[in-house]
């Protein structure tokens, strides 16, 4: 099965992304000639074609259509297509009516949001307690991301890599790095290689920790919640003994990896050792506990569901597939990931069936086979070599040296929320003309907004937190 995961226009022609054999490829589209075809085409997500090819048009106002005809994502003429223009509206807030029926209402949360979260609109139309229909909207901070690339190297380029989702720093530096690699001809050896897959595979461990105890406060489960929340650390503790930082920033460059000169490679080898001990001893028991306790089960079984169906109609990807029992995944069959075993998604569907409590067992499951990849792989890692060059390779001075050959280029990596999309067109200095770049977030919001329907209101922030979606990586 082949899913199509990103679109874009370069110089006036189309192009699309696809996923096939587990492989991200991009394909020139010839068979469209407007915006307006891919928005009627029910193989292009709407969401997906929104962010791609989305205008600001203002106000959405469907107060007088009948709310069965808005719940249909009655594709163009309803919600997406801006009827006296012709326009395919974006995804922003610009104020937003929705229908409802007498006896109902609607209910507004955010931008605003109470703690640290990042802005976005949710409006919910409501039945007692039971949610009809969930529509959000995003854009609150619009940072230029792409716009900032346009005219520069590669030193500027790769930390901008960095900011697009903070907590996919890694995944996004990896992803950037292998599009000019490719474009300059940048050698790379099999050590920077592995090591760069740990690096990724850590950033994982790490935030998958972390959701678990977001997951955990969210239903008023404290044991977990309070090891989660400060054994997250033990993660990124290793992130930072690796490279000298807890988010990774800085370490992944074409052609090398910087690694934390103050340490040896022996004492780099032996701190994964540090992690495994931790999480065996303090955080995999209460993991276990957690599962095990029937309260919760019933409290997160059957909550916020997404089919199978769903996934290959709106084209979800990531961790948000295979929880749904979708086994997609970038690392199957990938050099990066020699040995890579898959989980066993369909032997084992009823952890995988689309539900909160799906989204709680992947986590757990991803852990474990992070750590056991990273352990199984550690002996095929030569640390002495690689703390030896400490960044030797590839300094910017030899930029230079490497001569960059024009063009468009691609790159897809499977970070923590699922494959990071990045699609750079070049000059014949090596300088950036246009980009498009599509964070899992894009498709899987959508998830969201049908996960909630018929949920009781008070299950939204559960929801919404089993998820964990990018706002800032939807708005570049």
């Amino acid at each position: 099965m082949e899913k199509i995961t990103g679109v874009t226009n370069f110089d006036g022609v189309y192009h699309q992304f696809v996923i096939r054999d587990q492989k991200m490829i991009r394909e020139e589209v010839k068979s469209k000639k407007s915006n307006i075809d891919f928005l009627l085409d029910p193989q292009y997500p709407v969401w997906l074609v929104r962010h791609a090819f989305g205008q600001d048009m203002g106000l959405e106002d469907y107060s007088e259509l009948k709310e069965e005809d808005y719940l249909s994502d009655n594709r163009g003429k309803t919600l997406s297509l801006h009827q006296k223009t012709g326009v395919v509206r974006d995804l922003s807030y610009h104020g937003l009516h929705v229908p409802f029926h007498e006896g109902n209402y609607s209910h507004a949360v955010g931008p605003i949001h109470a703690g640290i979260i990042e802005p976005g609109h949710f409006r919910f139309v409501v039945e007692g307690e039971v949610i009809r229909h969930l529509t959000i909207r995003l854009g609150f901070q619009h940072r230029a991301i792409r716009e900032k690339m346009f005219g520069k190297s590669v030193l500027d380029v790769m930390p901008l890599s960095e900011t697009i989702s903070g907590d996919t720093s890694v995944g996004y530096a990896v992803a950037f790095s292998k599009i000019y690699e490719e474009m300059y001809g940048i050698p790379i050896s099999k050590d920077v290689t592995l090591f760069r897959s740990f690096l990724i595979e850590l950033e994982r461990i790490a935030v998958h920790i972390g959701d678990l105890g977001g997951i955990s406060e969210d239903i008023g489960y404290y044991p977990l919640y309070g090891v989660c929340v400060t054994d997250r650390g033990a993660a990124l503790g290793l992130m930072e003994t690796w490279t000298g930082n807890r988010f990774g920033k800085a370490a992944i460059r074409p052609g090398r990896v910087r690694v934390n000169g103050r340490i040896s490679a022996k004492q780099a080898k032996e701190a994964f050792f540090n992690l495994k001990k931790v999480y065996f001893k303090r955080i995999r028991p209460q993991i276990l506990r957690a599962l095990s306790v029937s309260t919760l089960k019933e409290r997160m079984q059957g909550c916020g569901f997404i089919s199978e169906l769903d996934v290959e109609k709106h084209g979800f990807s990531g961790m948000i597939a295979r929880m749904a029992g979708v086994g997609d995944d970038l690392r199957i069959n990938n050099p990066d990931y020699p040995g890579w075993v898959p989980l066993p998604i369909k032997e084992e569907h009823h952890h995988y069936n689309g539900d909160v409590w799906a989204r709680m067992h992947i986590r757990y499951a991803e852990i474990e086979q992070s750590l056991k990849w990273i352990e199984s792989h550690l002996d095929d890692l030569d640390f002495e070599s690689l703390w030896s060059e400490n960044d030797s390779a590839t300094k910017p001075s030899q930029w230079k040296e490497w001569k960059p050959k024009a063009g468009i280029y691609t790159a897809s990596v499977e970070a923590w929320r699922g494959p990071v999309l990045v699609s750079l067109d070049f000059d014949t200095n090596g300088f950036v003309k246009n980009s498009y770049i599509r964070d899992p977030s894009v498709l899987n919001w959508h998830a969201l907004e049908l996960a909630v329907r018929g949920e009781q209101i008070g299950d939204f922030p559960l929801n919404n937190k089993s998820f964990n979606l990018s706002y800032v990586g939807f708005d570049l």
